[in-house]
């Protein structure tokens, strides 16, 4: 395996994590999905660029996130790549007594779980082009779930990774 491709590889998924916790979701469609992607919630499963984007952006009441992904395995295979990843992503949500902006507070909920992409090279950059959404465990490590994130943990709760 190629070392550059295994960090471009690398790379896709924590680019993913930071265009969503820098608020740049408008780079997510063209950067990190390729056009005909699938994202698979457990609870859903997501067809194109414009239903995945609009279902990452779609929570009402986030002040802010922060996705640490670790524990790569790469493979590649010519123009095709799995990767296999943990995360774990803090959320922090508005308070009502806070219309204006954040405040130094504790992380309302904490999300273990990871993501098992496969990928292909299109025109020399890396795009998912299949993402399944992982929990380990219940996949809460800390915090109460709000209505909105229910159906997320639930769909996910139990799906380990099928390879390696």
């Amino acid at each position: 395996m190629d070392l550059s491709d295994r960090l471009a590889v690398q790379d896709v998924v924590i680019l993913y994590a930071h265009l969503l916790d820098s608020g740049q979701h408008d780079r997510l469609a063209t950067e990190i999905f390729a056009s005909d992607a699938v994202l698979d919630l457990g609870s859903a499963v997501l067809s194109g660029r414009e239903a995945i984007i609009g279902y990452l952006t779609g929570f009402s009441g986030l002040l802010g996130t922060s996705h640490n992904v670790s524990n790569f395995i790469v493979e590649i295979d010519g123009d095709r790549a799995r990767c296999q990843s943990h995360c774990l992503a803090w959320h922090w949500m508005k308070q009502p007594e806070q219309p204006d902006g954040p405040d130094i507070q504790p992380a309302d909920i904490l999300a273990v779980g990871g993501y098992q992409d496969v990928m292909r090279r299109d025109d020399g950059r890396w795009l998912i082009t299949h993402r399944v959404m992982l929990s380990f465990g219940t996949g809460l490590g800390v915090g109460t779930l709000s209505d909105a994130f229910k159906p997320l943990f639930k769909g996910m709760l139990g799906r380990r990774p099928d390879w390696p």
